[in-house]
């Protein structure tokens, strides 16, 4: 939803209606059902949300008008009659994403319907907010003029970096290396740097929100995000929702691991043990694009990190019931598929049976995963 904050920077393209909103209660209940449910037609929706067919129709026509939906493939409906799937309109809408990692950023462009226009990343020596600043403003203006997007058209953004926040005030204790961000107000720095509607969240929970929109999560109403990078944490999706917890901090798996009696399952550990082999790797997030599961040291770590994994998933499953697993972050997807079938989920066996185990996938971002998470923030705050 809009605060207050928000409404002053939104471009004069979106028109707010009644109390200031962009889209109407029942709208928003429309765009939900359009964008999670596959082959929804306006017959569907009645039955989904129980609008008032007629009220529905009109609503319908309205966004469509908007160019906020459009009629997709016609399909035999009900009683036989043709009718148009709705899809969401990409052209409607573009949101920006920024990852602030520990040694680089990565930013990048989504449209409305959640599809990935472009990302980018840059490594920096100097990871100061003003630096930080510049350099994101200046990865999304190479994106939107290559990708000729007009700026009028742009909802807002959304941001990621590793740390937690310290209360409800939204300010974060950030990553030792990120100083300069720590308890400070991150989402009123950049929205009033690029005069765009912010959103903040940490760089795990960021990731999960991206793969529930433009990844394998859009497939599960409820799954885990494991988020293995330069350290390990996690994401919540519950029934399609960002969990966020008290304090913004829910998913910190990471904290659920003694670090005494069990190896964390982060990437600079593997980032050791393969100079330890003479493989020498420049940087952990652009580690897909050299990754070979044969190196010497791939087995070493996956099998250092085994328990630990073996723990986060049986806790993750006993507790949150969720649907799967998703092994995500900048974790090369050919090491998260050798991990996944070592993974034991510990359930009890009673009369021939266990209970119902998430399955263990691994992500489909592969690129930049951070950023493409912050830039589906606005859109879930907005419109779902």
């Amino acid at each position: 939803m809009l605060s207050s904050d928000h409404i002053p920077l939104l471009r004069p393209a979106f028109e707010l209606g009644k109390g200031k909103k962009l889209f109407q209660d029942n709208e928003r209940d429309i765009l939900k059902t359009v964008f999670w449910q596959q082959d929804t037609t306006q017959s569907s929706l009645v039955e989904r949300t129980r609008i008032p067919q007629q009220t529905m129709s009109r609503l319908v026509k309205s966004l469509i008008e908007r160019k906020v939906l459009k009629n997709g493939e016609q399909i035999v409906g009900n009683r036989g009659k043709p009718a148009y799937v709705l899809e969401f309109n990409g052209q409607f809408a573009y949101c920006i994403g920024v990852s602030i990692l520990l040694d680089a950023i990565s930013v990048a462009i989504l449209d409305f319907s959640g599809k990935v226009i472009a990302s980018s990343l840059k490594a920096l020596q100097d990871m100061s907010i003003k630096t930080v600043l510049h350099e994101s403003e200046m990865l999304a203006k190479q994106l939107i003029t290559q990708h000729s997007i007009s700026t009028d058209r742009l909802l807002g953004m959304g941001v990621g970096i590793s740390g937690f926040f310290t209360s409800t005030d939204g300010k974060m204790n950030t990553h030792h290396k990120l100083e300069d961000w720590a308890l400070v107000d991150i989402s009123k720095l950049f929205s009033d740097y690029f005069k765009l509607p912010t959103w903040v969240v940490n760089d795990a929970t960021a990731a999960a929100a991206g793969e529930g929109m433009a990844g394998v999560g859009r497939n599960y109403k409820n799954f885990v995000y494991l988020f293995i990078s330069a350290a390990f944490g996690g994401g919540l999706v519950s029934n399609g929702d960002i969990l966020h917890g008290t304090h913004g901090n829910a998913g910190e798996l990471g904290d659920m691991i003694p670090p005494k009696l069990y190896v964390h399952p982060n990437l600079e550990i593997l980032k050791r043990i393969l100079l330890k082999n003479g493989i020498e790797i420049d940087s952990i997030y652009n580690l897909q694009e050299t990754f070979d599961i044969n190196w010497p040291g791939v087995e070493e770590w996956t099998y250092k990190v085994q328990d630990a994994l073996d723990f986060v998933a049986t806790a993750c499953s006993a507790i949150l019931d969720s649907q799967a697993l998703i092994i995500g972050g900048h974790i090369p997807r050919e090491l998260a598929e050798k991990l996944i079938p070592k993974i034991e989920i510990y359930a009890q066996f009673r009369r021939g049976a266990k209970r119902p185990l998430p399955e263990i996938v691994p992500s489909s971002v592969k690129q930049h995963p951070v950023a493409v998470g912050a830039a589906t923030l606005p859109i879930r705050a907005i419109c779902l």
